[in-house]
């Protein structure tokens, strides 16, 4: 069985790197939970389909990203401060800004 040369699961790997470079990893396949994860990105913006959500864009922002600085320290969504390690998919579709703060070291308290 050879399958279709190109073809990397219809594109699935690439929607799965995305959202997890993104900082938003989806686990479990079917639930509508995603992780909060260390973004590669220092902004990204997703353009919903308002035929599908609420609101017209999401953003992932990060505060100090780099290379040395991949530990999540304190997160907001909407400018209010969030401490889940996960975001739902409503929240997603709702549009609106998560914004992350980076530094080098865990923040063994944010998540909790």
């Amino acid at each position: 069985m050879e399958g279709l040369v190109g073809n990397e699961d219809v594109g699935q790997m690439s929607a799965w790197y995305v959202l997890a470079a993104s900082g938003l990893h989806p686990v479990c396949p079917g639930s509508t939970r995603y992780e909060i994860t260390s973004p590669v990105f220092n902004s990204i913006r997703f353009q919903l389909d308002t035929a599908y959500a609420a609101g017209a864009r999401f953003t992932v922002k990060t505060r100090n990203n780099s290379a040395r600085n991949v530990y999540i320290q304190r997160a907001w969504l909407n400018g209010k401060p969030y401490t889940h390690s996960y975001i739902d998919h409503s929240s997603i579709a709702a549009g609106g800004t998560l914004e992350l703060e980076m530094g080098a070291t865990p923040n063994k308290q944010w998540g909790k």
